[in-house]
């Protein structure tokens, strides 16, 4: 495999990698947490690849403007999902302890109403 060939994979493989963090930003967006899991192991795979095709490389990728900008947008955005996804898992969690509360309070109203 030539250096320029080589060079072309990383950049596809970061290219997958980047379409599956936009994937990942909408599914998070649409609260599509079966998406979002189907993503993270396809993303996984992706970033596997990733390495690899680094693996290949002759020069250290950041050392091109193409790759750098490419890497940098990539980790942003990996970054932002990252962020995105905390705030839906606390969003899920505090829901969930509020109905969890709800359903105690409007059980002990009711135990309270039928003692009176």
């Amino acid at each position: 495999m030539t250096s320029e060939d080589a060079f072309a994979y990383f950049i596809e493989s970061l290219e997958t990698l980047e379409n599956l963090l936009h994937a990942e930003t909408q599914a998070i967006a649409a609260k599509d947490l079966d998406t979002i899991d189907s993503i993270m192991v396809q993303k996984d795979e992706s970033l596997k690849v990733l390495l690899s095709a680094k693996e290949r490389l002759s020069d250290n990728p950041r050392n091109n403007d193409l790759a750098n900008t490419k890497i940098d947008y990539v980790m942003n955005l990996q970054s932002r999902n990252a962020n995105s996804f905390e705030k839906l898992k606390d969003k899920a969690s505090l829901k969930s302890n509020h109905d969890k509360q709800g359903l105690s309070s409007d059980g002990k109203m009711r135990s309270t109403y039928l003692k009176n």
